[in-house]
């Protein structure tokens, strides 16, 4: 097996509206040893607002930026080419099922490439943040772990890396974070090989399903607001819109009167969710053998004749068949909520499949010439793609947009980012406003000069974005280090 580790560096926290500006990337063998590497950065888009502090935490200016080589367009392709060098791979990052992975996707996505690479294909994927808190909830002294100031346990890599020893210099760059967590990986493989097995075991959903299926109570762990939590779990019925959710029940909830309740009383009680667990199984989930939780309270104190009583009375065919039509109409009415809130193309990744004649244009796109491409782009029958297009045209070559497109890309984009309502992205003037924060806090706090500095460039470019996207007649413009210079000299 092939061990992929990754990790990104990002101008934010949305996957669908932020980007990628950095990525590390490291193929290793079963033995850690180091088989290839990539460790690239690109070019912040013009229709993306960094959130300034998510510049800080890189240690990014805006200039350093715009003077990078390589386009996003050009680091994808190449994070393409990497990965589709190795087969039968494990996909693995710290955090990265719900943060990196979810840029992956939809940079490849966006750039007409398959965008399941790491659970397809032979492919697995896991988060190592899973193995690490399941190690500490149950092996004691596999893993260090520190506390915060309020004497909370933190998994954060830095911290973890320091706890245990290993050098972090460089934290939040994209190729040391990546090394910090094969450091982290092979200390808990080697200290704990029943829980790597259960680790890789976990990280494909048909072995998920499986596990539970064959055994009716088990053990679902999870680390959620500062805390271990740690469920005996009874499988319930399969989602019976989502393929990939479990819904079970916690066995330390009592079950009398529940299962007799009607489907009016039981959808209420459902809407609590404090007695039913929704398990993720293509999340990679921390599944174990039910005497785990056996051992921790309350289910300990519970007998053997009043688990199996509870256990009994939740196959209740009446009630499995009222909870199963309350998830249907729980789903319908998220599916209607989701369909009407959709606004930008960005965000139906999940939401509408590709028909077959646009996928096979999709992998022509790449091999046209730029002043091309849009002539090429006019054959999609998506609209989603033809706009993608626009939008890497006008990331890249914006002169090579015919006029009406690039107007109405412009404009498209300057709605966008320049909303006044609170949004999952960084809008205009939500940078105004975490810039002026950032200011009072810099007029009471010694910060250093480059802080100060980095802070100056933000506004100026911010600044810049407003005035350019509020043109009635713009030009087009290239982000590049021509714009560095004329804004930073």
């Amino acid at each position: 097996m092939t061990y992929i580790v990754y990790d990104f560096e990002t101008t934010g926290r949305s996957a669908r509206f932020d980007q990628i500006i950095q990525a590390g990337f490291v193929a290793y063998n079963n033995n850690f040893q180091i088989l290839e590497s990539l460790n690239m950065k690109s070019r912040i888009n013009p229709d993306i607002v960094p959130s300034i502090n998510a510049l800080r935490v890189n240690r990014l200016r805006v200039s350093d930026s715009l003077n990078e080589k390589f386009s996003s367009y050009e680091m994808t392709l190449k994070i393409l080419n990497f990965v589709s060098r190795f087969k039968n791979c494990f996909f693995f990052g710290f955090n990265s099922i719900n943060f990196d992975e979810e840029f992956l996707r939809q940079t490849l996505w966006e750039h007409f490439t398959f965008p399941y690479i790491t659970n397809s294909k032979g492919n697995k994927r896991g988060d190592l943040l899973n193995f690490v808190t399941m190690s500490h909830a149950f092996k004691d002294g596999s893993v260090n772990v520190e506390k915060n100031e309020i004497g909370k346990l933190t998994f954060r890599l830095e911290s973890l890396a320091k706890a245990n020893y290993f050098e972090s210099k460089n934290a939040h760059d994209a190729i040391a974070d990546v090394k910090i967590t094969m450091q982290l990986f092979e200390l808990l493989a080697k200290k704990n090989k029943d829980f790597l097995n259960l680790f890789i075991k976990n990280s494909r959903a048909s072995n998920v399903e499986e596990t539970i299926n064959s055994q009716e109570l088990f053990t679902l762990h999870s680390y959620m607001f500062s805390a271990h939590r740690i469920y005996l779990v009874k499988k319930l019925l399969k989602h019976p819109v989502y393929k990939n959710q479990i819904i079970g029940f916690d066995m330390k909830y009592d079950t009398d009167q529940l299962v007799e309740l009607n489907e009016k009383d039981l959808s209420d009680i459902y809407s609590k969710k404090s007695f039913f667990r929704k398990i993720k199984i293509n999340k990679q989930p921390n599944i174990l053998h039910k005497s785990f939780a056996l051992k921790k309270e309350p289910y300990s104190n519970f007998s053997h004749d009043e688990i199996e009583l509870k256990c009994k009375q939740l196959n209740s065919t009446k009630f499995l068949e009222n909870l199963k039509i309350i998830l249907e109409k729980e789903s319908m009415d998220r599916l209607d909520n989701q369909s009407q809130e959709l606004k930008f193309e960005e965000e139906t990744i999940y939401s509408q499949n590709l028909n077959y004649k646009d996928s096979v244009l999709m992998k022509d796109f790449h091999t046209e010439p730029w002043d091309r491409k849009w002539e090429f782009a006019e054959k999609f029958r998506d609209s989603r793609l033809k706009f993608f297009a626009a939008k890497h045209i006008f990331r890249n070559f914006p002169d090579q947009l015919p006029k009406k497109i690039f107007l109405h890309l412009h404009e498209k984009i300057s709605e966008r980012i320049s909303s006044l309502d609170k949004l999952s992205f960084t809008t205009i003037p939500a940078a105004m406003e975490e810039a002026d924060n950032l200011s009072l806090e810099f007029e009471n706090d010694d910060v250093s000069r480059e802080s100060k500095e980095q802070l100056t460039e933000y506004n100026i470019y911010i600044n810049f974005l407003n005035d350019y996207y509020n043109q009635k007649n713009p030009i087009p413009i290239k982000f590049d280090s021509s714009l560095s210079k004329k804004l930073f000299g």
